[in-house]
């Protein structure tokens, strides 16, 4: 998956669960965002352990979970596959779990698919640009990288509650 960084991630969009179109990166841009990218039920684990050290960690980052469901056969059942996840998830999270069905491929072909039951995460910088990625499944020297990769970012200010000087010298 390194071969993911530096690259702007595609242009595909998605509804939420909340009913709202989401179009990534573009509604992203301006801040980071953490993507938990999934094609299979069983990956939600995996998604969680992920989910649970950003928001410990990091929890001004936004974060995405965005089940991959592009083949036509699961078109169909959309609303119940939906339903089943509204049902599953705190309606507070609703706004940030967007399922891909129809541009699916598209982040399918992006990302690859390493089978399994792990979760492919990429952490995208203000600019839609992938700067960390992984799809070994949530480990600790896995969590340790993307932390560097977004201390990385404090330090060169591309994330939402840097506080240098405005123009007239005084921070925010």
């Amino acid at each position: 998956m390194n071969r993911l960084v530096g690259r702007s991630f595609p242009s595909v969009a998605g509804q939420a669960l909340s009913g709202e179109t989401v179009r990534i990166p573009e509604d992203l841009l301006g801040a980071p965002a953490l993507l938990l990218c999934a094609y299979r039920r069983g990956t939600q684990p995996d998604i969680d352990r992920w989910a649970a050290f950003a928001g410990r960690e990091f929890p001004w980052l936004t974060v995405y979970e965005l089940p991959i469901i592009p083949s036509v056969v699961w078109r169909p059942f959309q609303g119940m596959i939906d339903g089943g996840m509204r049902g599953g998830v705190p309606r507070r999270q609703w706004s940030t779990v967007v399922t891909l069905y129809e541009q699916g491929a598209k982040a399918r072909a992006f990302l690859g698919d390493g089978g399994g039951l792990r979760a492919s995460v990429l952490l995208l910088d203000a600019d839609g640009v992938v700067i960390f990625c992984d799809g070994g499944g949530y480990r600790e020297a896995a969590s340790r990288s993307l932390a560097q990769a977004l201390r990385a970012l404090d330090e060169a200010g591309d994330q939402p509650g840097d506080q240098s000087p405005g123009p007239g010298g005084e921070g925010f």
